[in-house]
């Protein structure tokens, strides 16, 4: 099989979407030997800036390509913005990768058997228009983020041009030969998006449990960061920016009773601003890091005692936070701010893993986060509730496999429907 996958996002970007990309290509390679070929852009996900190894290179007919793991990575040089971000600097960027990408499809001579397209970008449906031209196969839009509902809901987009992308977005995705999501919510949003009615397929993320499990012994991070094995430590890992919230956070760790550890590791556009935050707090028990490298991920997500992921009310049911698998994986509980019937509630409920406050409310993530913060064994018991939810459910072996075979299938019947 040979499977093209065309998104913006892959690594060495280390977190979020970028991170299921380049796992999925790997595991794919590494297990069933298929022929994977990446067509990526410049590394700038979460720090907003390209590294200076990629900065420098000459990416003209194919010179900035590479193999990572077997899979073959082509790489165009496009527009990344710095922060602040708003809705038109990501739009630039949308643009510029597509238009890049595209005139590389010129010239393309290899003919995959199938094409995964991830979104966002959501105009990467119309890149998938003319891929299926070029190369009569299917193609497969994964979405990972409804990129055009988060927006108009968080005050990105001005109206007029909020009805004008959400218009081009459903012609696009009706085109489409398969349409996957990662949670129940967004398949609801985007069969709502459809006029035909079509079925959208439940792709959710997945844990590499074998290699992301709970570490054992004396951890290096604690050390660094001169914690005692009985003081608390909660860690926020991940992008810092608007959908995330994290200033509720550094609110809700003022009003704690009981001192405890805040470790906040990523990058993003609000990071200089959540620092100034932390400082107008007075809060002192609080470390800015950045991300752990993938090899020590798991040590690194173990190194806390309990995890935190906030999130506005505006972005429930347009994001899936992918950091949640990885902390299950590692067996620690967390705290999460989402409304009854979201799918990040619904997701921590199902596995008994943690606890659920109320969105944008300090007062209420603080509560939450005492609860665990002084009841090391409710810690204990839900940590490795989450722990064996994901080996049961979400392990990669059973999601991308299940991924894998239906792709197989919709190859074997387009041949069909062609011959």
């Amino acid at each position: 099989m040979r499977l093209s996958l065309y998104s913006y996002n892959y690594a060495p970007e280390p977190t979020g979407i970028p991170y299921y990309n380049t796992e999925m290509c790997a595991w794919l390679v590494r297990r069933l030997g298929w022929l994977v070929t990446v067509h990526t852009g410049l590394p700038h996900y979460p720090w907003w800036r390209v590294p200076e190894a990629y900065a420098k290179r000459d990416y003209r007919h194919g010179r900035g390509d590479e193999v990572i793991d077997a899979v073959k990575v082509e790489r165009v040089r496009h527009y990344v913005p710095s922060a602040p971000l708003g809705g038109l600097k990501r739009m630039r960027l949308d643009a510029s990768w597509l238009w890049r990408t595209f005139l590389r499809t010129l010239t393309a001579r290899r003919r995959p058997h199938a094409i995964v397209l991830i979104a966002p970008p959501f105009l990467s449906g119309a890149l998938g228009l003319w891929l299926q031209l070029r190369f009569r196969v299917p193609v497969v839009y994964h979405v990972q983020d409804l990129q055009v509902d988060a927006a108009i809901e968080l005050g990105m987009l001005p109206p007029w041009l909020s009805g004008v992308m959400l218009w081009i977005e459903r012609r696009l995705i009706a085109r489409m030969d398969l349409i996957t999501t990662i949670s129940l919510g967004m398949r609801s949003r985007l069969v709502e998006k459809l006029s035909a009615k079509r079925s959208v397929v439940l792709f959710p993320n997945w844990a590499d449990v074998s290699a992301i499990r709970p570490h054992q012994g004396t951890n290096r991070f604690r050390r660094e960061w001169g914690v005692t094995d009985h003081e608390v430590v909660v860690l926020y890992s991940g992008n810092l920016g608007r959908k995330q919230g994290v200033e509720v956070l550094l609110n809700a760790m003022a009003r704690l009773p009981q001192p405890a550890w805040l470790v906040i590791a990523g990058e993003g556009a609000e990071r200089a601003e959540m620092e100034t935050t932390a400082k107008a707090l007075c809060l002192q028990r609080v470390r800015f890091l950045p991300l752990a490298p993938k090899e020590l991920l798991a040590e690194f997500l173990s190194a806390a005692d309990l995890h935190c992921i906030p999130q506005r009310r505006a972005a429930a049911g347009l994001v899936m936070p992918s950091k949640l698998l990885n902390i299950m994986a590692v067996g620690r509980p967390v705290v999460v701010t989402a409304d009854p019937g979201t799918d990040l509630a619904e997701a921590v409920l199902a596995a008994g893993c943690g606890e659920v406050a109320e969105p944008e409310s300090p007062d209420a993530l603080a509560t939450a986060l005492i609860r665990l913060i002084v009841d090391r064994e409710r810690r204990a018991v839900q940590g490795a509730c989450g722990r064996r939810y994901v080996e049961q459910h979400l392990g990669i072996d059973a999601v991308v496999g299940g991924f894998a075979k239906r792709l197989t299938t919709l190859v074997q019947h387009h041949r069909g429907v062609a011959a």
